[in-house]
């Protein structure tokens, strides 16, 4: 494996800064002619106290360390075996950062990063953490986060990294070899040298094979006429039917067979249907098997939206591989995504030829590309774990609407990812899409997706927030910064006008001459737009400041007539004026290019300039789509992000009619489902405000099933009395009012608690809060101890946990069992009157003479409360209690809203202190 000795090394610390925390724990494992010839292990008294977190974290205690030796006293003894040696980690630089604090000198000997390692070999994987690693190979783990048992793992982890080298074909480790950082030469170097011409890892392939579906001979309708007949497909779902017989855990439902019933004459009487399926219904089978044979029946395709990437996850990695292996004919399925999920060849060889001489991280992030790029067949974001300081060069590669060539591009017939998806959901019977793509099709006229006639929007309670925001019209300011950087970038990749002049000095005089001239042109023409766009910014930023005066929020700015009205409205005018002559400018030099560029056979930089013009036109229609909108049809606004920059919005204030002409009248059926379509058990509200209501009635099929769950027995409502009213207070006053409550509640439950908040300003106030009244508690905040993945990964391992989340944690998450025992809704869920777009509606019902809050503001909260509350009960066999702290549910008249829209459960309310009493004994049971 390596030529000389090495030694794996971990360290235990006090905490992550080298200049502030100590080495706790250390371990070391030397290897020579690869057999293990000496150990070393000890605890570290670190001279001061260990932070609760820590002591959790490694299960070590002040009392372990109390008679255990200085570091002084250990350190020559370790330094003494990593000499001679390369020493080798698992994320290396943290145990070298201390090491070399505790050395007081840099290290010279060579270091190998097991990590670094796993990330370049497999880029696929979600996380490389040690432990998932450990996990994900079957490695014997003794304990985790002690020194001594995660350098043995490290040791066996690197074992397997060796085998995984040697399995990649020469073509890949020679290329490898032109680029990798000295660090990691002579490991790619000995894999070259023993080469060997066994295929790609098995995982690999088990994912490339995941990620499409095996291809059918043919592509046939259902021979059977009579296969298409209800009660052939409710067998599938029936006790000893196929479903029961494939799966051992399989529990019949009536409720998910009524929903198939309902979307089978959806779909053969031609109407659209709604269809509320309760948590546990199972209603992604109901409407998967009619869908598909349909589809194979009348040989059509059918398209299916989800919302949540969780949802579309489970339809594609688990529901349908699991009916392509049961159901007695063939099908074929594909999962189509926006261009910008795909990596573009072309972006990727122009990064290629532009890599930094220096051993930079671009590097490691092209190698971790070349791993994924030999097995993938899709080209899909989603399979490539990016590290966040890969983010911006991920997007440097995306494919995108702006600068594809289409069929001009080299790599369009052979190798292009967003092709070859296209191609495969033309070729499927069912396709998926997320709601965004289905929206974004529809706008531009159904140009990227198939032909379909028949479609199933689940979690379709967004559908109007997503056709919002997708009917909109936005320009940033960082888009446009971006853009004019790819215009000049001198930088890697170079911009386009920086990349012209080298085919120019391959030119005749004749021809080399008017091509520099129009580059000359077209650089004076940039720097002017480029002027003129910073002079229009800064005429908005004027506009902002004088509207914040007026008391407009921190992050938000209608421009609304009143507005409008302001003087410095008119130095906005002014600045688009001279803006769009500018701009105009610069495209006619755009255009000017092509013609040329074709002359001297440069025909890719040609579509090129001709793509950037026509992004350069839409930019300037937005601009005065956003300026001149109606104010009774759409809502302009200004946005401020945090770091000053400003972008441009305008929305429709309906959406309902542009639904109506873009998709409900040019589809033969549509399926609408969600848990939470109906308000007081209507489905009046969704119909209103996504234009369903224009329907004739005779079109459409409304269907309601409840939930399986036995929520009296699995379940529990507490409602507390004694706290004050959320509407009177800030958010640091409420939260500071409902901390100690919430750490009685947690306690009561024996952890596993899940908090759900209206805001991150709230969220984060309880977190300060709760973080003061007991520093011990184990505390997990979304935006604060990292994203929603790591924080569920994290809830799960520490029983006593409290999970705080906002936004998308009340809908997506999934904590069957144990895992969540007690649900903590702290305010009922009203949306911030302050969002534009809400904020116009609420003005045009009230315009209308109509109840702003009971026809909008009550309906959405009553399905968020619903999407909450259904985050409790996951499985049959759950338990757990629900606590809501807004006493306005019973003190307030619309609080009787939000409780008939709760399934059948048992409620209580009183003081905290009650409360608390009976969660225990609830507990006890």
């Amino acid at each position: 494996m390596l030529d000389k000795p090495y030694v794996v090394v971990d360290l235990e610390t006090t905490g992550l800064d080298p200049s502030q925390d100590t080495i706790l724990e250390m371990a070391a494992l030397r290897f020579e002619g690869g057999h293990l010839v000496h150990r070393f292990s000890t605890l570290v008294n670190p001279r001061r106290p260990i932070p609760p977190y820590i002591q959790r974290l490694t299960g070590i205690g002040e009392d372990m360390v109390k008679e255990a030796p200085f570091l002084e006293e250990v350190l020559p003894n370790f330094i003494s075996l990593l000499q001679g040696a390369t020493v080798i980690a698992h994320n290396a630089a943290f145990d070298m950062a201390f090491l070399v604090k505790a050395l007081g000198s840099p290290w010279s000997g060579p270091v190998l990063d097991t990590l670094e390692l796993s990330r370049i070999l497999f880029p696929w994987f979600t996380s490389h953490k040690l432990h998932i690693l450990a996990r994900q190979f079957n490695l014997d783990v003794t304990e985790k986060h002690r020194a001594l048992a995660d350098a043995r793992v490290t040791a066996q982890l690197l074992e397997i990294l060796w085998r995984e080298t040697l399995k990649l074909s020469p073509f890949l480790l020679k290329r490898f070899q032109e680029i990798v950082p000295s660090r990691l030469s002579s490991w790619f170097a000995a894999a070259l040298s023993e080469a060997s011409s066994v295929p790609c890892s098995e995982i690999a392939a088990e994912i490339a094979a995941s990620a499409e579906p095996p291809p059918l001979e043919n592509k046939q309708g259902l021979q059977d006429e009579a296969t298409f007949s209800l009660e052939n497909i409710v067998e599938i779902l029936r006790p000893g039917g196929m479903l029961a017989q494939a799966l051992p855990e399989y529990e019949y439902r009536p409720q998910q067979e009524e929903v198939l019933k309902v979307v089978f004459q959806a779909l053969e009487e031609g109407k659209h249907a709604l269809v509320e399926a309760g948590t546990g219904t199972g209603k992604s089978l109901a409407y998967l098997l009619p869908v598909i044979f349909w589809a194979r029946k009348k040989r059509c395709r059918v398209a299916i939206a989800t919302h949540t990437i969780s949802l579309q996850e489970q339809l594609w990695h688990k529901d349908i591989p699991l009916l392509q292996k049961l159901l007695p004919f063939p099908f074929r399925a594909a999962i189509l995504k926006g261009r910008s999920n795909y990596i573009c060849r072309r972006r990727l060889l122009e990064w290629e030829e532009n890599l930094p001489s220096l051993e930079t991280p671009e590097r490691v992030f092209t190698l971790r590309l070349w791993r994924w790029l030999d097995f993938t067949s899709t080209g899909d974001w989603s399979e490539f774990k990016t590290l966040p300081e890969e983010e911006d060069w991920k997007n440097l590669l995306s494919s995108d609407n702006e600068t594809c060539l289409g069929a001009h591009c080299p790599f369009h017939d052979l190798s292009c990812f967003v092709t070859a998806a296209r191609r495969r959901a033309e070729e499927a019977d069912v396709f998926i899409v997320n709601h965004s793509l289905l929206l974004s099709d529809l706008r531009r006229g159904n140009q990227v997706l198939p032909h379909y006639s028949y479609l199933i929007v689940d979690e379709a309670h967004h559908l109007e927030d997503t056709a919002t925001e997708h009917l909109a019209v936005s320009l940033s300011q960082a888009t446009l910064l971006y853009f004019f950087n790819r215009l000049q970038a001198r930088t890697r990749p170079p911009g386009y006008f920086a990349k012209l002049p080298f085919l120019a000095e391959k030119l005749s005089s004749s021809k080399k001459a008017p091509l520099l001239a129009r580059i000359e042109k077209s650089l004076l023409a940039l720097a002017e737009a480029k002027r003129a766009t910073e002079e229009f910014f800064a005429a908005l930023r004027f506009v902002w400041e004088t509207g914040e005066k007026d008391g407009h929020q921190d992050f938000t700015l209608r421009l609304t007539g009143k507005v409008k009205e302001l003087p410095a409205w008119e130095f906005v005018l002014e600045a688009a004026g001279v803006l769009e002559e500018t701009w105009e400018r610069l495209n006619y030099e755009l255009e000017e290019l092509a013609p040329l560029l074709d002359d001297i056979g440069a025909t890719l930089q040609a579509r090129e300039a001709e793509k950037l013009s026509s992004a350069l036109k839409s930019y300037l229609d937005s601009l005065f789509h956003i300026l001149d909108g109606n104010e009774d049809e759409e809502v302009a606004w200004l946005e401020r992000s945090s770091n000053g920059w400003f972008t441009l919005y305008s929305a429709p204030l309906e959406v309902g009619s542009r639904l109506m002409d873009m998709l409900f009248q040019t589809k033969e059926a549509i399926v609408f489902t969600s848990a939470t379509l109906q308000v007081e058990k209507s489905f009046s509200f969704f119909c209103r405000r996504t234009g369903l209501e224009l329907l004739p009635q005779e079109r459409l099929i409304t269907c309601s099933v409840g939930t399986p769950f036995d929520y009296l027995n699995q379940a529990q409502v507490f409602i507390v009395t004694d706290l004050p009213s959320p509407g009177h207070l800030s958010d640091e006053d409420y939260a500071s009012a409902t901390a100690e409550p919430i750490l009685e509640i947690s306690h009561a439950s024996q952890g596993r608690t899940l908090i759900l908040c209206n805001s991150h300003r709230f969220l984060r106030a309880v977190y300060e809060n709760l973080k003061s009244l007991s520093p011990g508690e184990i505390l997990l905040g979304q935006g604060i101890d990292g994203h929603r993945f790591q924080l569920v990964e994290e809830f799960c391992r520490h029983p006593q946990a409290i999970l705080l989340g906002a936004s998308t944690f009340w809908e997506g998450i999934d904590l069957p069992g144990d895992l969540l025992r007690c649900l903590i809704i702290p305010r009922l869920p009203f949306p911030s009157p302050n969002v534009p777009v809400l904020a116009a509606r609420l003005e045009n019902l009230a315009h209308q003479g109509k109840d702003p809050f009971m026809d909008l503001s009550l309906p959405l909260a009553v399905i968020r409360f619903r999407q909450g509350f259904g985050r409790l009960i996951r499985r049959s066999t759950d338990r757990g209690v629900a606590v809501i702290l807004d006493r306005r549910i019973i003190s307030k008249r619309y609080g009787s809203s939000f409780l008939s829209s709760l399934p059948e459960v048992k409620l209580e309310s009183g003081s905290v202190k009650d409360v608390v009493s009976r969660l225990k004994l609830w507990f006890s049971l």
